[in-house]
């Protein structure tokens, strides 16, 4: 009997430590997947983090040039408005009809500044062929802008138009 009960001592336990583990092969090969998933989480998470930025940065420039068309059509109603003032006959210049549109256009302007519309600052200064259009050249110091037949603008950095001037030529 007792020779019997000596291939039964385990009764359906195994006395056998090393098949109870996970053979090392098959070990390492669920590593390297655990740290290839870990690496892609990672990749996923950081494009996730740079598409928020681009889009935020997007969204940024749409609000800072949203209203560059309409300014760009408003743009002669500005002119206009000076080239009425530069023609002003004298005895209308203490009108109190003409200082309230003197007042209406004030407050125009300043609104469109409000939105970051600036005029570029021409006469007297060098030509810049990014900010200036030259039209004529005429007596006066070279390259230096004379006048200024339409003023030029800026949305915040960028050039809506360019300045029409007349620059020196030397003579």
């Amino acid at each position: 009997m007792t020779s019997s009960k000596k291939g039964d001592d385990s009764k359906g336990k195994r006395t056998d430590d090393s098949t109870a583990e996970t053979p090392q092969p098959e070990l390492e090969v669920v590593r390297q997947e655990l740290e290839r998933l870990k690496d892609l989480a990672a990749r996923a998470q950081a494009d996730l983090q740079n598409a928020k930025v681009r889009m935020d940065k997007e969204a940024q420039e749409m609000r800072t040039y949203a209203v560059e068309s309409m300014l760009r059509r408003l743009l002669p109603t500005v002119d206009n408005f000076q080239r009425a003032f530069a023609h002003l006959p004298e005895d209308l210049s203490d009108h109190d009809w003409v200082k309230g549109l003197q007042a209406v256009e004030l407050a125009f302007i300043t609104e469109l500044s409000d939105v970051g519309l600036q005029q570029i600052e021409s006469l007297g200064q060098p030509v810049n062929a990014e900010q200036h259009e030259v039209l004529q050249a005429g007596p006066g110091e070279k390259d230096v802008i004379t006048e200024v037949f339409e003023e030029g603008y800026l949305l915040h950095d960028k050039i809506l138009r360019p300045a029409k001037v007349k620059v020196g030529d030397g003579t």
